[in-house]
């Protein structure tokens, strides 16, 4: 049943009486406090219209007499019955009792659809004036498809989310859908021809379809090695987005109102989409040198997700996987203009056969880190070639962790020229490291000796130092990692030796935390910065972290914080910013103010603005509630300008990019 005036009466006098009493207890913010005393004001129309509404649970059955919960216990200690009611997707009964010991996990759990734009009701504050924009982000959707497991979290397929903002009328609005990649279709069109897309049993917990694609930690139709011979991994579009200007049209040389997006996968090319309606305009297409080249020609290699866009140069960089496993291996370095045309690029010898996440820019290079986590060639290839093991389960890791193991493969910094793109530099470093996402590089000259700092978010872990096999172990089942043995990442700084000549010598000189240099390795990743490859270094980042508990509580396992870092001096970092218990976030997304405010005459960014002056969004994981927040803070003071709420809940995304000026949902 749903809640009539009676109810709605009661609960919203139940909430005047909290904060009448002061029953709450002391947060490091307003909003959270206003929130946990308010009830949900809407669900997602892509769910089912829940029996009860509860200020902590969007359905709450009133016969409890069947399971211990309580309505303090939250939204997944409902009884499974109840729950059905209001998922798309009821989880299994393991992956459910494993949300019930750890909530984070509900945050995991696949999202549907939007059927329509949602307006987000604000909840405490207001939307900054000048935060006229839209926000897109990427993130796996999904890493189970009924009872199914797919392979790896970054296997789950790609969901795009727009959060458009206007500062202005003080108002903000939210849409998301799955990107409709090959693969999604294949298997939506499966679903309907197998089970019926709206039947009861594609909602049971016993539902386990086969597949109808593989990736690359996934095996296709129900593993069986019959299925997967010479199965070749789909590119699931799931990992960061690119804003681009609209490109003018040849025959009518009009330009549409509309800018470009597109989605990002490292294991692919880039998938272009409706920035309003999220549909696929184009499918996977490497981007092209501009139509008026004498020659046109297109990128050679995978685009990664991450890009470094030179805003002086009005370049953007970029790398990308070769895909030829009976090749040496090799990586092609590539330069786009604003408008993403191809204007140069260049296959580079690597070490060894590896995929390069991240990548970032300073002055004069273009530099990454490459990690020994193999992926197989040759003769090792032979069992994802008869169909008995996805490709990414045969990736090995080699970097060893002691100086006599026989098969150890070091780490190494490459150093590209970006005048040319051309390899500098191959740096060894005397250590097995993993690294995921980069923070900046900086040169410094000194001593006529050129330094080159580069900060990143490294693996931290004590036994194994370097622990890749156990993080890759966790990405493939985040819902079966126990309670307490979660890896993270923290910011580290290295410091290399460049010779100023072209023999490319170079050394590794040294390596600090960047929180303090006692050691101690804080958990934190998706860093976030002002800009990068600039000729002033930059000084802070913003991160995810886990905050310290109070009354001798653990620490959470899963990121329940955002913290501005200080890199310069980690002691003067913010403390980190919370939003309630049991609420977790997503990673930070920083909009500076002189993106928003650009200089009448020139549409470049200025330095009229503080390196960090703007705002910082982040999207939470309310778990008792199985359902999201979006809040905005104020990046230089990490004060919270606005807190508002949505009726249904996001998956936990991975990188996303602001477009400011352009609201997408009016």
């Amino acid at each position: 049943m749903t809640a009539g005036p009676y109810q709605t009466t009661l609960l919203l006098s139940t909430a005047i009486l909290h904060i009448i009493c002061g029953h709450t207890s002391v947060t490091i913010n307003v909003a959270a406090f206003l929130h946990h005393q308010l009830p949900i004001s809407k669900l997602n129309p892509t769910f089912r219209k829940p029996r009860q509404i509860s200020h902590h649970c969007s359905c709450l059955n009133e016969n409890r007499d069947t399971d211990d919960a309580t309505s303090n216990d939250g939204f997944w200690r409902q009884p499974s019955s109840l729950l059905k009611s209001c998922l798309s997707s009821l989880p299994p009964k393991e992956i459910l009792d494993q949300i019930r010991s750890q909530p984070y996990k509900g945050g995991f759990e696949p999202v549907s659809d939007f059927i329509q734009p949602q307006a987000l009701k604000i909840i405490y504050g207001s939307i900054p004036k000048d935060l006229v924009g839209t926000l897109a982000v990427n993130g796996s959707g999904r890493i189970r498809i009924g009872s199914r497991m797919l392979g790896h979290w970054f296997d789950g397929d790609g969901y795009l989310t727009t959060l458009s903002f206007d500062g202005r009328k003080n108002q903000a609005t939210v849409f998301g859908k799955y990107v409709r990649t090959a693969r999604f279709v294949a298997q939506e069109m499966q679903e309907k021809r197998d089970a019926g897309f709206h039947s009861e049993l594609h909602r049971s917990e016993e539902y386990k379809p086969p597949l109808a694609f593989s990736g690359a930690w996934t095996k296709a139709g129900r593993g069986r090695f019959y299925q997967n011979i010479v199965e070749i991994p789909q590119n699931p579009s799931n990992t960061a987005v690119m804003w681009l200007p609209s490109l003018t049209d040849s025959k009518t040389g009009h330009a549409p109102s509309k800018p470009r997006l597109f989605a990002l996968c490292e294991g692919g090319h880039p998938i272009e989409v409706d920035p309003i309606t999220l549909d696929v305009l184009h499918g996977e297409q490497p981007f092209e040198s501009s139509p008026s080249s004498t020659n046109v020609y297109a990128v050679s290699s995978f685009f990664s997700a991450h890009y470094s866009a030179d805003l002086k140069e009005n370049i953007i960089y970029n790398h990308g996987y070769i895909l030829n496993l009976f090749a040496s291996p090799s990586i092609n370095l590539m330069k786009l203009s604003p408008e993403g045309h191809l204007l140069q690029q260049k296959k580079c010898d690597m070490p060894y056969n590896t995929f390069v996440h991240d990548s970032t820019i300073s002055k004069s290079f273009v530099v990454y880190i490459v990690c020994p986590y193999l992926i197989p060639t040759g003769l090792d290839l032979i069992p994802f070639v008869v169909g008995q093991q996805p490709l990414g389960g045969l990736m090995k890791w080699r970097g060893g962790h002691h100086s006599h193991d026989t098969d150890r493969h070091f780490s190494y910094l490459h150093i590209h020229d970006k005048k040319d793109l051309s390899l500098k530099h191959r740096i060894q470093i005397p250590h097995p490291m993993s690294v995921f996402h980069l923070v900046d590089a900086f040169e410094e000259e000194k001593d006529e000796m050129v330094y080159l700092k580069v900060r990143m978010a490294e693996l931290a872990s004590n036994n194994p130092p370097c622990n890749r096999p156990l993080l890759e172990e966790q990405f493939a089942n985040q819902y079966a990692v126990p309670t307490g043995k979660r890896l993270h990442s923290t910011l580290n700084e290295y410091t290399f030796v460049i010779q100023n000549d072209d023999t490319g010598a170079g050394r590794f000189l040294a390596c600090r935390n960047i929180y303090c240099n006692s050691g101690d390795s804080i958990p934190c990743d998706y860093p976030i910065t002002n800009t990068v490859g600039g000729t002033v270094r930059v000084r802070y980042t913003w991160v995810n972290t886990i905050a310290a508990r109070a009354n001798g509580r653990p620490q959470s396992d899963w990121f329940d914080a955002v913290q501005k870092v200080d890199m310069e001096n980690g002691g003067l970092s913010s403390l980190p910013v919370t939003f309630g218990e049991d609420v977790y976030c997503g990673p930070p997304l920083f909009i500076p103010k002189d993106k928003l405010h650009p200089h009448p005459h020139n549409n470049s960014r200025t330095q009229h603005f503080g390196e960090d002056e703007g705002y910082i969004v982040v999207v939470l994981y309310l778990s008792k509630e199985h359902r999201s927040d979006v809040a905005i803070l104020d990046a230089q003071s990490m004060e919270i300008f606005c807190r508002m709420e949505l009726g249904c809940h996001l998956t936990y995304s991975f990188h996303g990019e602001f477009l400011p000026g352009f609201v997408a949902i009016q």
